[in-house]
């Protein structure tokens, strides 16, 4: 609790699992997270702490199908005001998916999924955001939209969170549309050529050291979906997944990387 607002940051994250217990024991392994209990049964909220950080919530979630996933992260960005959020998002062509209302204890929120289904969360939050600094080790580093049509999506984003676009070409790496607030980029948007990939938020770790974390990911039976890559960000990001099939990034980032970057 600062205070203080910066809209278009992403502020926290929540889990949605129908098993909390396996993803307590599974991110408590990979990141040394630490978890706190509040309420009980199957309304409980998980609160997850790094380094006495909180930063995310687990939130217990009955599991639609039998096939599908049962574990997926949901981002949420920090905006000056909730109901103009939603307003700017569906006049752009999204959708609400759990209208505005005020939680104790965190504020003014609200589900919203982008006109190519992406799912993410908007809040105000009554205490203000956490401070604005580089994330220590195994906190939240990034955020990246995986979409299909990426000039289309940071003009919906650009409306809804206020940003400034900056499209960032690289020889070697994908091309990437930057949304930028109160001067630093916030979150990216990488086009994806497949088409049987749904667009989806990738939410990211920052890790100290990128080999041991998917050791540690791996022996608590996470899987790893794209290995480290010397075409893909330096060789210093990979994605995985927790057990419940969670999908989520981590990357082994400093401050000097994070500088250089264009």
């Amino acid at each position: 609790a600062t205070g203080e607002h910066t809209p278009g940051r992403w502020v926290w994250a929540e889990l949605f699992t129908d098993d909390v217990d396996a993803a307590k024991t599974f991110y408590g392994q990979a990141f040394g997270w630490e978890f706190e209990m509040l309420g009980s049964g199957e309304g409980a909220y998980t609160l997850i702490r790094n380094q006495g950080s909180a930063i995310a919530g687990i939130i217990y979630h009955q599991k639609e199908n039998q096939t599908g996933s049962s574990g997926r992260w949901l981002g949420l960005m920090s905006v000056a005001d909730v109901g103009s959020a939603v307003s700017q998002a569906t006049n752009a062509g999204g959708k609400v998916l759990v209208q505005p209302k005020h939680l104790k204890g965190r504020g003014e929120t609200a589900v919203l999924a982008d006109p190519e289904g992406a799912l993410f969360g908007v809040v105000y939050s009554d205490s203000g955001d956490p401070a604005d600094i580089f994330p220590p080790f195994n906190g939240w580093l990034w955020s990246e939209l995986w979409a299909h049509n990426a000039d289309s999506m940071a003009e919906f984003y650009g409306k809804v969170g206020g940003y400034q676009t900056k499209a960032v070409q690289s020889a070697d790496e994908p091309s990437e549309v930057y949304l930028v607030a109160s001067d630093y980029p916030r979150a990216g948007i990488v086009e994806i050529e497949r088409k049987d990939i749904p667009s989806n938020w990738l939410p990211y770790v920052r890790v100290q050291n990128l080999e041991q974390t998917l050791a540690r990911i791996t022996a608590a039976g996470g899987e790893l979906i794209v290995a480290p890559s010397p075409d893909i960000r330096q060789g210093k990001v990979a994605v995985v997944a927790d057990p419940l099939g969670a999908v989520f990034g981590v990357a082994q980032w400093s401050e000097e990387i994070a500088r250089s970057e264009p």
